[in-house]
C-alpha cells in the first residue's frame, strides 16, 4: 500500500509541478495562492486579482483551505498547494485501496486502487491547478470506508463534515443519504439529507451573501441561465444529456472505468446525485471529464465497485477487463500523457525573464498563466481586455505583463490592443518571444525601473 501511494504521489507531483514549470498553471492556482497567502499572514483570505477586498469565502465557502496556511508560512510559494493536493489525493486513493484489499483480497484491492489513482477524473483534478475539493477526497474516502464496513453513523458524520470543503458537497451528502436509506437506515438518512439541504440553504442565502463582494451567491444565475429554476434545470438536463450529450458521454466514461458494476451498489447514488446537479447546470464546463469536478465522484464510484464485487467472490473477468481497458485509455490519452509533451517549453525562458522584471511588492496585471508565478511576492491582478477588475473598476498597476499568444478567455490580439491603449501611461521595458513588459511611466520616472539597457520601442499600432 505504501508503494502504491508513493508511486501515485510521485506521479501527481510530476504532473502538477511540470505544468507549473511550463507556465501552464492558471488563474485558479493564483486565486487560492492569494487567499492562502493572506491566511498565512493572519489576515482575511482576500483575493486581490478579483477585486480589492474580495473575500474568498464569499465566492465559495471553503474554510478548509486554512489548513494549508501553516505550510505556506513555512514555504511561501504557491507550489506548496500543489504538494498538498497531491498528498491529499494520494491518501484518498490509498484509503479506498486499503478498504478494497480488506474486502476483495490483496490483488483485486490493489487493482481497484491503481485504477482509481490513474482514472480520468483523478488525473484531471491533479493536473488542473489546485482546488479545495482535494481536502474532501480523504474525508469522503473515509466516509465510504465506514459505509462499506457497516458503520453507518460514522459514514454520516464524516460526510457531514464536507461542508467545510465547499457548499456544493451537499449533493454528495444527499446521495449518501439515499444510499443509507437503501440500507434501511432511515433516521440517519433523513438526518443527513436534512443537514445537507438546510446547510446548503443557509450557506447560499445567508453565509456566502454576508461575505460576498456583491452580497449574493453569484453562481446561481450562472448555473440556471434564464427563466425559472425548474424550467432552466429541465432545459439544461435535456441539453447536457441528449442534445449536446457531453454529460451522457462523461457518465459513460466513468461508469466504464468501474466496469459498470458500481451500478449494483447503493453507493452509486453518492455519485449520481452530484453528477445530475452538474448536468442540470447551464455551464458546459461542468459536463465534461476535465477539470476538478470529478474527483469526489471517482472516489465514490470505486467504493461502489468494491461494494458490488464483494457480493460476488468470482473474478468477474468482463468487469476487470473493462476497468483495465479504461484505466489504460486514461493513461494513454489523459493529462499524464499530455504532460510528456510539456517536457520542453520553448517560451519558458522568456516568461521567466518577464516575471523576474517585476520587483517584489509591486502591483501587476498579468495574463492568466503568468499569475501563479507572481502572487507570492506581488499584488497581482488578472489581465482582461477591458483592463478592469471583476467589479468593473479600471486597473492601475505599476506593471503590466502581456502575452500576445495567450489563449486565455479567447482573448487573441489582447496584447496588441492593450499595448496601444496603454501607451500614454505605460513604458515598454522589455519584449521577447511574444511577451511584453510595461511599466507605469510615473513609477519609472521615480527611478523604480527594471528596464533593459536597450529600451523597447512601441512597435505595435
Amino acid at each position: 500500500m505504501i508503494v502504491l501511494g508513493g508511486v501515485l504521489l510521485a506521479g501527481y507531483l510530476a504532473l502538477s509541478l511540470s505544468r507549473y514549470a511550463g507556465f501552464g498553471s492558471g488563474v485558479d492556482l493564483a486565486i487560492f495562492g492569494q487567499a492562502v497567502r493572506h491566511l498565512a499572514a493572519g489576515r482575511a483570505p482576500v483575493v486581490d486579482l478579483k477585486a480589492p477586498g474580495f473575500l474568498a469565502f464569499g465566492d465559495h465557502f471553503d474554510p478548509v483551505i486554512a489548513l494549508a496556511a501553516p505550510l505556506y508560512r513555512l514555504w511561501p510559494d504557491v507550489r506548496v498547494l500543489l504538494w498538498v493536493q497531491a498528498v491529499l489525493v494520494a491518501v484518498a486513493v490509498v484509503i479506498v485501496a486499503d478498504t478494497a484489499v480488506g474486502l476483495l483480497g490483496r490483488g483485486r484491492g490493489l487493482a481497484v486502487g491503481a485504477a482509481l489513482g490513474t482514472s480520468a477524473g483523478v488525473q484531471s483534478a491533479v493536473d488542473f491547478d489546485f482546488h479545495e475539493v482535494a481536502f474532501g477526497a480523504p474525508l469522503l474516502a473515509l466516509s465510504v470506508r465506514a459505509y462499506l464496513h457497516g458503520r453507518w453513523r460514522a459514514c454520516a458524520v464524516l460526510a457531514a463534515g464536507l461542508f467545510a470543503v465547499k457548499e456544493d458537497t451537499a449533493f454528495v451528502m444527499v446521495g449518501l443519504a439515499v444510499a443509507l436509506a437503501l440500507q434501511g437506515r432511515y433516521r440517519l438518512a433523513t438526518a443527513l439529507a436534512a443537514w445537507a439541504v438546510a446547510g446548503l440553504a443557509l450557506l447560499l442565502t445567508v453565509v456566502i451573501p454576508a461575505l460576498s463582494y456583491w452580497h449574493r451567491y453569484t453562481y446561481l444565475p450562472h448555473a440556471t441561465g434564464h427563466g425559472s429554476v425548474v424550467t432552466a434545470t429541465a432545459r439544461n438536463l435535456l441539453d447536457s444529456l441528449a442534445v449536446n450529450g457531453s454529460a451522457a458521454r462523461t457518465a459513460a466514461v466513468f461508469m466504464a472505468g468501474v466496469g459498470f458494476a458500481a451500478a449494483r451498489s447503493g453507493l452509486v447514488w453518492a455519485a449520481a446525485v452530484p453528477f445530475a446537479a452538474r448536468a442540470a447546470n447551464a455551464d458546459h464546463a461542468y459536463w465534461g471529464t476535465g477539470f476538478h469536478y470529478n474527483l469526489l465522484i471517482e472516489v465514490v464510484l470505486f467504493g461502489a465497485l468494491t461494494d458490488a464485487l464483494r457480493r460476488r467472490r468470482s473474478s468477474r473477468p468482463p468487469v476487470w477487463s473493462l476497468v483495465a481497458a479504461t484505466a489504460a485509455a486514461a493513461l494513454l490519452h489523459g493529462p499524464a500523457a499530455a504532460a510528456v509533451s510539456r517536457s520542453s517549453c520553448h517560451r519558458c525562458t522568456a516568461a521567466r525573464t518577464a516575471v523576474r522584471l517585476v520587483p517584489n511588492g509591486a502591483t501587476v496585471a498579468a495574463d492568466t498563466y503568468l499569475l501563479p508565478h507572481l502572487v507570492d511576492r506581488t499584488t497581482a491582478y488578472l489581465l482582461t481586455p477591458a483592463f478592469t477588475d471583476s467589479a468593473g473598476r479600471s486597473l492601475q498597476p505599476d506593471w503590466v505583463l502581456l502575452d500576445e499568444r495567450s489563449e486565455a478567455y479567447g482573448t487573441s490580439g489582447l496584447a496588441a490592443g492593450l499595448a496601444a491603449r496603454l501607451r500614454t501611461d505605460y513604458l515598454p521595458v522589455w519584449a521577447g518571444d511574444g511577451y511584453l513588459v510595461l511599466q507605469r511611466r510615473s513609477v519609472a520616472a521615480a527611478g523604480n525601473t527594471a528596464a533593459a539597457d536597450d529600451p523597447v520601442r512601441w512597435s505595435r499600432p
